[in-house]
């Protein structure tokens, strides 16, 4: 058989395969991609190179190259309108040039799927798994979902291993034109292997009731019960050496709130909710406390960006600790393009975190605020041609005396190159700094360091489409 008759068949079964799906007006796209990078880190383990005011042992800095191999895939499906199934996995090969025994493989998962499951029904369905032994994989910028608030600043600057996983369901069900019922279900799983922390197991169980107001424009009352589960364990056992076991009862949150999401104009939206939280646990001093909830915000469309503005206080818990806290947090976004060349973006929060309990532990338990800013910019120069840079400050601020403040600072500036479609360099400098204002009778939970990394990757990630 000659070249054109296997172009024939060939042919003829990829139409039989995808003319259903476009008769449907179905799409899929699938993106797999290959990255192979190169990188110099002049302090892997984030040493100080000083003597350790805790441990009294200098605190060697040590270098490497480090090689990245890694595999992706990503894929879209849109089988009908309004319903959407995006999946994405990349896993990353860390092979380190001196340092073979900090080998390792992360990983990193994200699904969403949303869809209208009937005329009543909708279903969302999200989940984001991160498996890492990077300090660099474990940043939370403002604009990430749950956000940076430091409540784990110890295992997020280890080189060890930590599994993050987040999940959500919600399933809406509209009883009559302007009134809806929706149930939530979500849950967090965060593991370390830091013996002054504790691993953390978060369910949310919970059901929402909204009532159209405004039909024409979508405005509506909102009423929330939620069931928050705290669970924890110890990652050491009493008797183990240099081990400091954790009371690692859990708590439950209960929480009821009203409130009102109004579209003021097709340019802003703005929502309300206040309400009452009581915590139930078999621990006495996490039995009993309540506080009110709530939070307001408002997001404003621009001409080219958009800007956003909010409030929420809610209970938590201490992150690493099996404590109760009150956070109040303000948060503000920007985005904005002045010109279709130039993408500008400014974030940034303030958190107090009130510990419910009493400090027992200066290294742990301990009131605190936190504030972070960070400004961003990207510059495509050329159509094959774009740089990017990015800075955030991060300052610590504790109640005790005892416990020193930290300021932390980072700094990326890259540049890529595309080679052609799908096809692109990215050369890229980083720097991070952590410093304390301590004095000699003040408590650091770890060390000053200086940081600073090269890195020199290229991608390939062609694009198909179904």
């Amino acid at each position: 058989m000659g070249t054109w008759g296997r172009r024939r068949i060939s042919t003829l079964l990829l139409v039989s395969v995808l003319a259903p799906a476009l008769a449907w007006g179905q799409v899929l796209t699938l993106t797999p991609s290959l990255t192979i990078g190169e990188r110099y880190d002049d302090n892997i383990f984030q040493r100080s190179g000083e003597v350790n005011p805790n441990t009294g042992e200098v605190e060697r800095e040590e270098d490497d190259f480090i090689t990245t191999i890694s595999p992706a895939v990503q894929l879209r499906y849109i089988p009908r309108a309004e319903t959407i199934l995006t999946f994405e996995y990349q896993p990353a090969f860390q092979i380190f040039a001196d340092h073979s025994g900090q080998n390792h493989v992360s990983h990193r998962l994200d699904l969403d799927f949303e869809s209208p499951l009937s005329r009543r029904f909708s279903l969302e369905v999200g989940e984001q798994l991160v498996i890492t032994e990077e300090p660099g994989d474990r940043t939370q910028e403002v604009d990430d979902v749950g956000g940076s608030d430091d409540r784990r600043s110890g295992s997020d600057e280890d080189r060890e291993r930590t599994i993050r996983n987040t999940a959500n369901i919600s399933l809406n069900a509209g009883l009559t034109p302007r009134l809806s019922l929706g149930l939530l279900f979500e849950n967090l799983i965060e593991e370390v292997e830091d013996d002054d922390e504790l691993d953390e197991f978060r369910y949310v169980i919970g059901t929402e009731l909204g009532y159209l107001t405004n039909v024409a424009r979508q405005n509506r009352a909102v009423f929330t019960y939620t069931a928050t589960i705290f669970t924890f364990s110890n990652n050491c056992d009493a008797g183990d050496v240099g081990c400091r076991p954790q009371n690692d009862e859990g708590f439950t949150v209960h929480t009821i709130t009203g409130g009102y999401e109004h579209n003021l104009s097709a340019t802003l939206a703005a929502r309300a909710s206040i309400g009452y939280a009581t915590t139930a646990s078999d621990r006495d001093d996490l039995d009993g406390n309540d506080a009110l909830v709530g939070s307001i915000g408002f997001i404003k469309t621009l001409r080219t960006g958009q800007f956003a503005l909010s409030y929420e206080r809610s209970f938590t818990s201490g992150g690493g600790t099996a404590d109760e806290v009150v956070s109040n947090r303000f948060i503000g976004r920007l985005r904005f393009q002045p010109t279709p060349k130039v993408t500008t973006a400014l974030s940034g929060s303030f958190a107090i975190l009130n510990f419910e309990q009493e400090n027992i532990d200066a290294q742990n338990d301990d009131d605190r605020t936190f504030f972070t800013i960070r400004p961003s910019i990207q510059y495509q120069v050329l159509r094959y041609l774009g740089f990017n840079a990015a800075y955030n400050l991060a300052l610590s601020n504790f109640q005790q005396s005892e416990r020193a403040d930290r300021t932390d600072h980072r700094l990326r500036v890259g540049a890529v190159f595309t080679i052609r479609a799908g096809l692109f360099v990215d050369l890229a400098y980083q720097h991070r700094n952590r410093k304390f204002d301590s004095t000699a009778t003040e408590i650091r939970e770890d060390g000053e360091f200086t940081r600073n990394e090269v890195i020199l990757s290229v991608t390939y990630r062609p694009t198909f489409r179904f």
